[in-house]
């Protein structure tokens, strides 16, 4: 006759572990919705940033037609601009290019060379303080050049600006009419900014072509 103690120990064990088959097979045969849901709780991956984008490279305007071919330096009246174009390879390619103030005395349109160079700085008949001074020749009295200058190029244009000044002034008796002035003596000095007026300094050694357009 068996042990009444024994057989509730089996009887136990077996419930037991028939449970636990239970419980096994039950998460054996769960859907996968709850692997997913803790895949899904992970914190995503932060997404790469790009690379910013440069700033485009500025294109130079166009050089004038008709200014001449190799390394020299282009001036354009007109367009108030000047090109500093070398040669690399046997292609002409512009260095730089800025704007200017020209001087209350157009430079005529013709083709110069430098004739002297003065890295000052020096006190102009403007009264403006110039450095890096290229000098490409003379014509009526007036000195044709370019220097730099740290007055901002809208100071120097509002300077050179003409102004109305009553006719006959010089006689004392005014006639009623108005002539153009400018507040500054007549010269034809171009005026560039402080570095763009180094730059060329560098650039040009004496008897370096000029090339003045329209």
């Amino acid at each position: 006759m068996a042990n009444p103690g024994t057989t509730v120990l089996g009887i136990t064990v077996a419930a037991l572990l028939g449970v636990g088959a239970l419980a096994w097979k039950a998460a054996d045969s769960a859907p996968d919705d709850r692997q997913g849901a803790v895949a899904s709780s992970a914190p995503p991956e932060a997404p790469q940033s790009g690379t910013p984008e440069a700033p485009p490279t500025p294109t130079a305007p166009p050089v004038p037609a008709n200014s001449g071919s190799g390394k020299r330096v282009v001036y354009s009246v007109g367009q108030s601009m000047v090109w500093l174009v070398d040669v690399e390879g046997g292609q002409e390619k512009v260095l730089r290019w800025y704007s200017v103030v020209g001087g209350t005395v157009p430079i005529p349109v013709g083709s110069y060379r430098v004739d002297t160079k003065n890295e000052g700085p020096q006190r102009a008949g403007d009264g403006l303080t110039i450095s890096h001074t290229v000098i490409i020749g003379k014509t009526n009295g007036y000195t044709l050049g370019f220097s730099g200058t740290e007055t901002s190029l809208e100071e120097v244009a509002k300077l050179y600006a003409p102004s109305a000044v009553p006719s006959g002034t010089a006689t004392g008796k005014a006639t009623g009419t108005t002539r153009p002035s400018s507040k500054v003596p007549k010269n034809a000095g171009v005026r560039e900014a402080a570095g763009d007026g180094r730059a060329m300094f560098e650039f040009t050694d004496i008897g370096s072509p000029v090339i003045v357009v329209q």
